[in-house]
């Protein structure tokens, strides 16, 4: 092995070698929130790490509530859709009005957490939800694309019967 094939292999080796440091630190300082009983914290006033439509209206251009077309089981259906189709993204609570759903960044692993909650309202099955980073004061913007990629997914869905039973 030459010196310039020996030093750039170094140096990869050095990269991800602090690359893994760095996650292990921050997952190792950072507190594991358990989520068996409880749902993650609404934001609160003035939060930069979290974004919500609807009754959690926060940090979004459209923060109205979506209304479905179709029922609460319809909509429970889409969002499971929405999620199998992104990557690094679970559901980790399920019942039939909320869904909690983890989503991992893809360089950092950063937990982020997704709650939506379907009701049923004067006829007219209605979404709420916010995304908030567990860890740091800020998410690049990261919290209300994905809530706005939801959103769309939502309001793409057709059904003939919009009643929500």
């Amino acid at each position: 092995m030459d010196t310039v094939t020996r030093r750039v292999s170094y140096t990869a080796l050095v990269v991800i070698v602090l690359w893994l440091f760095l996650i292990a630190t921050i997952k190792v300082m950072s507190p594991e929130p358990d989520y068996s009983q409880t749902l993650p914290e609404e934001c609160e006033e003035g939060s930069l790490n979290c974004a919500g439509f609807g009754k959690w209206s926060h940090r979004m251009d459209d923060s109205d509530a979506v209304e479905f077309e179709g029922s609460m089981a319809d909509a429970r259906d889409s969002i499971e859709e929405w999620v199998s189709e992104r990557e690094r993204t679970i559901i980790v609570h399920l019942d039939n009005d909320t869904l909690h759903v983890v989503e991992t960044s893809f360089l950092l692993r950063f937990e982020d957490d997704l709650v939506v909650h379907i009701e049923c309202s004067d006829g007219l099955t209605i979404i709420h939800g916010y995304s908030s980073s567990r860890i740091g004061v800020g998410d690049l913007g990261v919290n209300p694309e994905r809530l706005a990629s939801l959103k769309s997914h939502l309001n793409a869905y057709n059904n003939t019967d919009s009643r929500c039973w």
